[in-house]
């Protein structure tokens, strides 16, 4: 794809980045083969970390940015993954990014410390802006799978690092670890000045949209496209203006839609919800964020105005500080 049929001077932002799924193919094999990774020298290393195909689940999805993250065994590695991203971003021509990650998975992956992660991270943040002009802002990332426990963990080092985020998200096997569980951990999030964000509507039906939205009162929500299947959660979530952090490519990719042709994202616009177009996993799932418009116009048909709208909507969600 191109820009090509993209309006002329359209300005985008990304809300639904996940750093690990936005290690490039070639920085993760390059470190699988210095690191004595079990996959240094695969054949067709780019096939175990990102797809061109539908998946069956998104636990196989997920299991691509499992690999890519286990390469990066030294903090530096993360240092350089951040700065890379970014770099990604700001040559896509992004006007803002908010990067989200989870400081435990990197360490349940890698056994590098959080704290060090955290801070790696931030450093190859602010390297890259050095050189590209773009905010950015890090989102911390709990994962269900772990269970409250260790979220509950996971958010104090989170806080402790409290000015280093902008806001916090539920991500994991949102099919099978109820949202309820986590409720005081967003609690202590808003009371820590942290926005808060949530996946749902992804590997589950619009009950775990509902869910979600009452016992966490998440600003947005990640994905929530099968929101199309309730007509009262439409209405919800467009009075309320929730806006819906969507992602073409890793939607049909985790088998959340069909196809880019038979996508929720135009009953999401007629029944007047918010939505920001995002790129979930750009690495995994081979794309970016022009790509992601550009195939709204060409593969879903939006019109002109409709994505004009997607942009500005994802202006006006935003955790950062655009004015």
């Amino acid at each position: 794809m191109t820009t090509s049929t993209l309006p002329k001077n359209l300005r985008y932002g990304d809300l639904h980045r996940h750093l690990e799924g936005a290690i490039r193919p070639a920085t993760a094999e390059e470190f699988a083969n210095t690191r004595q990774h079990p996959l240094a020298g695969h054949p067709d290393f780019a096939t175990t970390v990102s797809t061109t195909e539908q998946l069956p689940t998104l636990m196989d999805y997920l299991a691509k940015i499992d690999v890519a993250a286990s390469t990066a065994t030294e903090v530096e590695d993360w240092e350089r993954i951040a700065f890379e991203a970014v770099e990604d971003a700001a040559l896509d021509g992004l006007t803002h990014l908010e990067l989200r990650f989870s400081p435990f998975f990197i360490r349940d992956r890698t056994g590098l410390a959080p704290e060090a992660a955290i801070d790696a991270i931030t450093d190859g943040i602010k390297r890259a802006q050095r050189q590209y002009t773009i905010p950015v802002g890090l989102i911390g990332v709990l994962l269900r799978n772990f269970g409250p426990a260790i979220a509950e963990e996971e958010l104090g080092v989170i806080l402790h690092r409290r000015e280093q985020f902008i806001g916090i998200d539920l991500a994991g096997d949102e099919a099978g670890v109820a949202p309820d569980l986590f409720s005081s951990h967003f609690d202590s999030a808003r009371d820590a000045g942290l926005r808060t964000t949530a996946h749902a509507g992804e590997a589950a039906g619009p009950r775990s949209v509902w869910n979600v939205l009452e016992h966490l009162q998440p600003d947005r929500v990640g994905h929530g496209v099968r929101s199309v299947e309730d007509e009262h959660l439409l209405d919800f979530l467009a009075i309320r203006e929730i806006a819906l952090e969507v992602a073409l490519t890793s939607n049909v990719h985790t088998s959340a839609a069909s196809s880019y042709s038979q996508h929720q994202l135009p009953t999401l616009l007629e029944a007047g919800v918010h939505v920001a177009l995002s790129t979930d996993d750009p690495a995994t799932s081979r794309t970016s964020l022009s790509r992601e418009y550009d195939a709204a116009v060409t593969s879903v048909g939006l019109t002109e105005a409709q994505v004009r709208t997607i942009a500005e909507h994802s202006k006006l969600a935003s955790f950062l500080d655009l004015s």
